[in-house]
């Protein structure tokens, strides 16, 4: 990559025999940087198409470039295309990249196919490159978690938590893990809350991650007097974490379904169409939309919420029976 750019900045002086050929080796290296410059810009917005579009171009002036094949694999990853993103890759590995954190993002795409053995394969060959990095010691912890293996789990994040104090992914997967996977609250709010809260009580993910332990209490609390004191304070810890990150899609989610416990239908509808808006992939959130307007007795877009949850997640087995009821009944 480094090539593409340096021909774009050094321009060769100009002589009457090989004129048009040097002026079209010079046009080609500005095309190619100015397209990549423009590809990054557009993904940095979030427009991944448009960025894919002038990646294109720039494969086409730089075909054998493998930095290249990998950044476009990488946009197709975060589109959850794994199969165009594995492609690219593959395609980058030919054209000698094998860099450790290309072996990472090869691991990360097969990981969301659930294909274990060839992510571990992959992951072991990027930690081989470099033991160091916590990145890839949390990605393979995400590769035991999934496939129940919670102790390894632990081990690993904790690992990535050891070659960096601030891996924040880290403590989270630890803290969720703690929370809802062991059932330990106490111990999670106490190892993986308290020793950064205190440094930052303002930050949006402790917030939210405290109003989910608060959460996790009200959901098992049977005196009402406790659970109203339980939600309020979930209810302040999630409104925190959105007056600190208004797009905080997951907060809203948060607030909202504490609402829906107390209860308080509108409010709790008005949360998780906010929600929606900003994250519309998340099926949690479309099926609670989905109930509420069924609560509400607007059929019509229960229905159509109700199908957008199997659309995102078709194993979704209580979507599936509320939407079978309700067509029974309309």
């Amino acid at each position: 990559m480094g090539g593409l750019l340096l021909g774009g900045a050094c321009t060769p002086a100009r002589s009457p025999a090989h004129t048009a050929p040097a002026d079209t080796s010079v046009s080609d290296s500005v095309r190619a940087a100015r397209a990549l410059q423009k590809s990054l810009s557009l993904f940095e917005v979030g427009d991944t198409t448009a960025a894919i579009d002038s990646l294109r171009i720039v494969l086409s002036l730089a075909p054998q470039n493998p930095y290249l094949y990998e950044l476009m694999g990488f946009y197709h990853y975060t589109q959850a295309q794994d199969d165009s993103a594995l492609y690219y890759y593959r395609q980058a590995l030919e054209r000698g990249g094998a860099s450790a954190e290309l072996h990472h993002r090869i691991a990360s795409a097969f990981l969301l196919k659930k294909d274990f053995a060839q992510a571990q394969y992959h992951l072991q060959k990027a930690l081989a490159l470099d033991s160091l990095n916590p990145n890839y010691w949390i990605t393979y912890g995400l590769w035991a978690h999934q496939q129940g293996k919670y102790p390894l789990a632990e081990t690993y994040w904790k690992k990535a938590l050891a070659l960096d104090s601030t891996a924040d992914k880290a403590r989270a997967f630890l803290f969720d893990l703690y929370l809802a996977t062991y059932h330990k609250p106490e111990e999670a709010k106490k190892r993986f809350l308290d020793p950064y809260w205190q440094f930052n009580r303002f930050h949006p993910f402790l917030n939210y991650q405290l109003g989910l332990y608060f959460l996790y209490h009200l959901q098992r609390e049977p005196n009402p007097r406790r659970q109203a004191t339980l939600a309020f304070s979930a209810i302040q810890a999630f409104t925190q974490a959105i007056l600190a990150h208004p797009t905080y899609a997951d907060a809203y989610y948060g607030r909202g379904y504490v609402l829906f416990l107390a209860k308080k239908y509108d409010r709790a509808l008005e949360d998780f169409a906010r929600a929606y808006e900003l994250n519309p992939k998340n099926p949690k959130i479309t099926f609670m939309l989905a109930s509420l307007y069924e609560y509400k007795g607007d059929t019509t877009k229960a229905i159509s919420f109700y199908e957008k949850t199997l659309l995102l997640d078709s194993t979704f087995t209580e979507a599936q029976k509320a939407l079978r009821e309700l067509k029974a009944r309309s």
